[in-house]
């Protein structure tokens, strides 16, 4: 996943130039230009992807940049998933590595489940809270340094001042010693 200042259009790049991003295809995980958009959504293949714009993406945590829909060793799309190894595929991995596995369930309709499934809601709920417990920690932990700050300040004033009383007091004693 790419990410820079300015993210440039994946196609275009291909191409030898270098126009503007202004989405991010979910699925085909390629920035594309405006130009280039209007022709991803026309395509049949394509028309139905989930985009977003490139702030949202930059937006998103650096580890949901990073997952991809296709396989790092084979670069072929996911397709099933392997409820035995608890983990996607592509066809290459299904005949190099989970020949023996017989619970492949198509990778969509277990993408569904989850999406649909209470633990989700729930999941994003405690987030919700979380966040909140965060904002209001935040607050007090303001709140707290705005304080120390002001204490700090009258500390030092009453320092100052203490110690322009004991220079005054010892200038009078040094006065009244040295008659």
């Amino acid at each position: 996943m790419a990410s820079s200042d300015r993210d440039c259009c994946t196609l275009c790049k291909d191409d030898g130039t270098s126009t503007e991003a202004v989405t991010w295809c979910i699925e085909c995980e390629v920035f594309l230009c405006t130009d280039c958009e209007k022709h991803h959504k026309k395509l049949r293949m394509s028309k139905v992807h989930n985009t977003m714009s490139t702030k949202d993406y930059h937006d998103l945590p650096k580890f949901m940049q990073e997952i991809s829909s296709q396989c790092s060793y084979h670069k072929k799309k996911y397709e099933l998933y392997c409820s035995f190894h608890d983990c996607p595929c592509c066809v290459i991995c299904i005949t190099d590595k989970h020949k023996k596995c017989k619970e492949m369930k198509p990778l969509i309709d277990v993408l569904k489940q989850v999406k649909s499934s209470a633990s989700l809601q729930l999941f994003k709920k405690d987030l919700k809270n979380i966040k909140e417990n965060l904002e209001e920690i935040i607050k007090h932990l303001n709140s707290r340094i705005n304080t120390n700050n002001i204490q700090k300040t009258k500390a030092a004033e009453q320092v100052r001042s203490m110690r322009k009383s004991i220079d005054n007091f010892l200038n009078k004693l040094e006065k009244k010693n040295s008659w």
